[in-house]
């Protein structure tokens, strides 16, 4: 058994498919074919249920998918460690940014981390949190930035940033005149929403729930300047996190804090609990834990 036939049998396992296995791992099926059968051979069952109509696994064959997953996680992350240890504090950092979190609080971060340490490559991939949580889930990721609420138990959380979300609506709207807005105000306005992909979809219903009602959801986009468009031409409200409000719209809408209940809302930096923490991870957390909130 090698570590080659291993991540084969790993590949078509993900892919449910001899043949998109072989695309992704740019060899031929045959070549998987014969590695799946010699490791059959080898542990003398069968693996994979070739009688089943669909891709299905045998019994044993998802306790080798389990064990394989598992050793081939072992291997990189010793590989990690041992090329840490050869280089130093040189090498990559990974990390998934929500676009709007590089605005409000990384940017600085980000800038502060290239000047302090130039040897070590940056690599910044923005996406939504939700798909941040799955890509440092995956490995793929070293380090990733959500928003709070967040708890799961496979995870290191460390919070760096925290505000809270207002509601915010036109200069005209009859709510403006208010600082304090009580929730159970809004159960009839037209929400303006960002899309469900994004983590702060769920939050936002979450508060709605808690309040007692379901928000009456008029439009949904992915892009917040597009919301605060909208809402400045009084076509909606919305409810964003503060300091995006702030930085952009701040003179255009106007913007009330929210009770019963509040809204608190965080940027927290995520990571794999059973993941090797490099120099740069190190490095790029002790200076976020500079400006930590307490």
């Amino acid at each position: 058994m090698t570590l080659n036939q291993l991540s084969y049998y790993a590949e078509i396992v993900q892919q449910s498919s001899f043949t998109k296995a072989a695309e992704k791992l740019f060899v031929s099926q045959s070549t998987l074919s014969k590695s799946i059968r010699t490791l059959e051979t080898e542990f003398e069952t069968e693996l994979i249920d070739r009688s089943a109509k669909e891709f299905q696994l045998t019994k044993e064959g998802k306790l080798f998918y389990d064990y394989a997953v598992n050793l081939l996680e072992y291997y990189h992350l010793q590989t990690q460690e041992l090329y840490q240890r050869i280089h130093g504090g040189s090498g990559a950092l990974s990390l998934g940014l929500p676009p709007t979190a590089g605005t409000i609080y990384f940017f600085s971060q980000i800038y502060k981390f290239q000047q302090k340490y130039p040897q070590v490559e940056l690599r910044i991939t923005e996406m939504t949190s939700k798909s941040v949580k799955e890509l440092v889930g995956a490995g793929k990721l070293d380090l990733g930035v959500v928003i709070e609420p967040f708890a799961d138990e496979a995870f290191f959380s460390r919070k760096v940033y925290a505000s809270e979300a207002v509601l915010v609506v036109s200069k005209q709207h009859p709510l403006a005149g208010k600082r304090v807005v009580n929730a159970t105000e809004l159960k009839e306005e037209r929400f303006l929403m960002v899309t469900p992909d994004y983590m702060y979809y769920d939050l936002v219903l979450d508060f709605c729930k808690a309040a007692g009602f379901v928000p009456k959801v008029a439009f949904e986009s992915s892009q917040w300047d597009l919301l605060l468009e909208m809402v400045a031409a009084d076509q909606g409200v919305t409810i964003l996190p503060k300091p995006i409000v702030d930085k952009c719209y701040n003179a255009r809408v106007h913007q009330a804090r929210l009770k019963n209940p509040e809204f608190p809302w965080a940027l927290t930096l995520i990571y794999r609990k059973d993941k090797f923490v490099t120099e740069p991870m190190q490095h790029f957390l002790s200076l976020c834990d500079e400006t930590r909130p307490t």
